[in-house]
């Protein structure tokens, strides 16, 4: 088994939860009348607020979709602003338990452009991860390989829930070092990849089997030494023990899923990556 070069990502994320996904584009409304408002919403914990809030707001005509996101405490909904107002719906949500206050506010034709954008987008791509496009054919190659090529996979979500969560931390991580600009030269690449084959025999071998070729390990592996030399730079800072590097990691990974939108355009993604979210109902009341 090849172990990736000092993977800080791996250990790390053993002790982090996963992004609450946030879908820009709620699925379930097909009315031409549908408008979107978003809401910052205080006092959520789990998926039995999430359901409160659902159960609140379906006493209201009007509604089409309630979407919350339990990591940026933000909720959308879509709903038919000839029945409902965005005022009454935030009303409705605070008097749930849950204060909330209107972020933004789409009427009917902005909303039904960017629902035409979501259906340009999902042709090619999956999701929008921060500024990073997830190609629909680089997630498919993935599940394929998870799944040893077995066509029949592709009816499998397990198969796509992990891993998209193992593309959504990817990607996250990717993002952050974008934003501080980190780099890799090719010849550091080399390097490596030389450490590696004296460390495992018959890697390229190893290597064509599990990645397809070695021009895509090549960038796996700049992938990885670009996630780890951020997490150095812009993240440990002075800490020094393992206990330490972890709480910070902990603390920077919690802020980036707070602030790095991630946008999915495909239905089944979406059907996916919500499944399993609940806490039981005791860590919150109605």
């Amino acid at each position: 088994m090849i172990k990736s070069p000092k993977v800080y990502v791996s250990i790390c994320l053993a002790f982090v939860a996963l992004a609450t996904v946030f879908l820009l584009y709620p699925s379930g409304t097909s009315s031409a009348n549908a408008a979107l408002a978003e809401y910052q919403i205080e006092k959520l914990t789990c998926g039995s607020c999430v359901g409160n809030i659902e159960k609140a707001l379906s006493d209201l005509d009007g509604i089409g979709s309630v979407e919350i996101n339990l990591t940026s405490n933000r909720g959308r909904v879509t709903y038919d602003p000839s029945e409902v107002d965005s005022r009454v719906i935030e009303e409705t949500i605070s008097a749930a338990g849950y204060p909330a206050s209107l972020r933004l506010e789409l009427d009917t034709q902005e909303y039904a452009a960017l629902q035409q954008e979501q259906t340009l987008m999902g042709q090619e791509y999956l999701a929008k991860i921060g500024d990073r496009l997830l190609a629909r054919s680089d997630f498919e190659r993935l599940v394929q390989q998870r799944a040893n090529g077995a066509a029949a996979t592709e009816q499998n979500d397990k198969v796509w829930q992990a891993v998209w969560k193992e593309v959504l931390q990817r990607e996250l991580l990717l993002a952050a070092a974008e934003e501080n600009q980190i780099i890799i030269q090719n010849g550091e690449v080399d390097v490596r990849l030389d450490e590696l084959r004296q460390e495992h025999k018959g890697l390229d071998q190893i290597v064509v089997q599990r990645y397809g070729s070695m021009d895509n390990f090549r960038e796996r592996l700049r992938e990885d030494m670009i996630i780890n030399r951020n997490i150095d730079d812009h993240v440990y800072d002075d800490a020094k023990s393992p206990g330490a590097k972890q709480a910070k990691f902990q603390g920077w990974y919690s802020e980036l899923q707070k602030n790095t939108e991630v946008v999915i355009f495909d239905k089944r993604l979406k059907a996916v990556s919500q499944s399993g979210g609940g806490c039981g109902g005791g860590c919150c009341s109605s």
